[in-house]
């Protein structure tokens, strides 16, 4: 498999982890194009296909797997990305042309609903939220 149907593969893959709410590129298209800009030699700007949101990176006889992504808060970040490495890996294992020695997953955003007994009213902290104060 080439990396582009990797990318694709693993994408998919990590997708269907319990708790991933979305994959990112590894990197902001902001911060893609801040690379570009500030080049020497102009460089093409790489946008990703929806599908194609994992990097593999085969520089120096490694390979190296980018991605990110976001994820709910229905059990801890930590855990959802541990399940992701090794979903990742087990994806990589599976194909026999790829075998990563790195493999890099960012959590860039995590979902958690907000609580409406939680929100502070409008103007002032709410109960839960307020520092505590003493009467002296």
């Amino acid at each position: 498999m080439d990396d582009e149907a990797i990318s694709r593969t693993v994408t998919a893959g990590i997708r269907h982890v319990p708790g991933v709410t979305g994959v990112y590129p590894p990197r902001p298209v902001a911060a893609a194009a801040e690379t570009v800009v500030d080049a020497v030699v102009p460089v093409p700007l790489r946008l990703h296909d929806p599908d194609v949101l994992v990097d593999v990176d085969r520089r120096g006889g490694r390979v190296h797997v980018v991605t990110g992504i976001s994820v709910d808060g229905g059990r801890p970040a930590a855990d959802t990305l541990r399940a992701v490495g090794e979903r990742v890996r087990d994806l990589l294992d599976a194909d026999t042309t790829a075998t990563a020695d790195l493999i890099s997953v960012t959590v860039r955003l995590v979902e958690d609903p907000v609580d409406a007994a939680v929100t502070p009213p409008e103007g002032g902290p709410s109960d839960a939220t307020a520092l505590p104060t003493s009467d002296v």
